[in-house]
């Protein structure tokens, strides 16, 4: 009997990334005739298009962000606070993203207080330990100290696979030591301060030689150099600190069942209505039974071409 096979998508951190990528190009801004703004709906429907043709899952479910504090700002007030606010416009098509993956029937998973992250990491390790093959579809690092038996990272970014070899090639480290090398060299996108003077080579090096934050603590008398070594020992709750903040939680509260995950065909009127809503002809052309009269009310030239 084959394995069941579960996609869990990141899927903020996914649009948030694709959003940028596209402004950085220098393309135009998609917006329907009467100006609603589609570039991050479209990229994101792409994706799921693409992933649920060629891998077939059995399984998927998109996760987002929860509402309120987390657990690590709490921990940690700075945490994230570099981030800017996401644009209006990229804010204004979340509610679209979410229409869309309720009329394709895929479930949504958040839980206030928590990340996506955390919400990733306990359902895969869940999946995983009852013998499922888990594909985590995200350009995150932080959730390739995830990867195991069972469990990838995809980044559809780059269109990159990462097994645990593929992080070590990447990384430099095994995916259970990347939350030490972030306590060390830190990680300026979500604001963990890390060890000063000890950059990413010299994490690397320290976890290499002491397998782990704590043993390399504990051993930094034995530390050769003296800007690594004085870092290890004068800033030990920093550190320690920065490691908690960089490790995923797999024991989030999550009530639902896997098989709440399982795939299944979409609404396609409710599709068809979104399509029609943010003049994505392209797609409306595929859907069946697709009326001329209705595509010829959208503008020849609409936002996805």
């Amino acid at each position: 009997m084959e394995k069941p096979k579960l996609f869990l998508i990141d899927a903020f951190g996914y649009i948030f990334r694709a959003y940028h990528a596209r402004a950085r190009s220098g393309a135009p801004p998609m917006r329907t005739r009467t100006g609603i703004p589609t570039e991050a709906v479209y990229i994101f429907h792409n994706m799921l298009r693409r992933l649920l043709a060629e891998h077939k899952p059995s399984h998927i479910a998109a996760v987002f962000e929860g509402e309120g504090p987390t657990l690590r700002e709490q921990a940690f007030e700075q945490y994230k606070a570099n981030r800017p606010e996401a644009p209006p416009d990229l804010t204004e098509q979340i509610p679209w993203v979410r229409k869309l993956l309720e009329a394709m029937r895929i479930p949504v998973l958040s839980v206030p207080g928590y990340e996506a992250d955390d919400l990733i990491g306990t359902v895969a390790r869940q999946a995983a330990d009852s013998g499922w093959e888990v594909v985590i579809v995200s350009s995150d690092k932080d959730l390739l100290q995830l990867v195991s038996n069972g469990i990838r990272v995809y980044n559809p970014m780059k269109d990159e696979w990462y097994d645990a070899a593929k992080v070590r090639e990447f990384l430099g480290v095994d995916p259970a030591q990347v939350p030490d090398l972030l306590a060390l060299k830190g990680d300026a996108s979500d604001n963990i301060p890390g060890a000063p003077g000890i950059g990413d080579k010299g994490a690397r090096d320290l976890i290499l030689r002491f397998g782990s934050v704590e043993a390399a603590l504990e051993q930094a008398a034995a530390v050769e150099r003296k800007t690594y070594r004085e870092s290890l020992q004068n800033n030990r709750e920093r550190i320690l600190l920065s490691k908690q903040l960089a490790t995923i939680d797999t024991s989030a509260p999550i009530e639902c069942s896997l098989e709440s995950f399982v795939a299944q065909s979409p609404d396609l009127a409710a599709l068809r209505e979104i399509y029609r809503e943010l003049e994505f002809t392209s797609f409306l052309k595929e859907m069946p039974g697709a009326a001329p009269a209705e595509l010829r009310l959208l503008r020849l030239d609409s936002p996805e071409e």
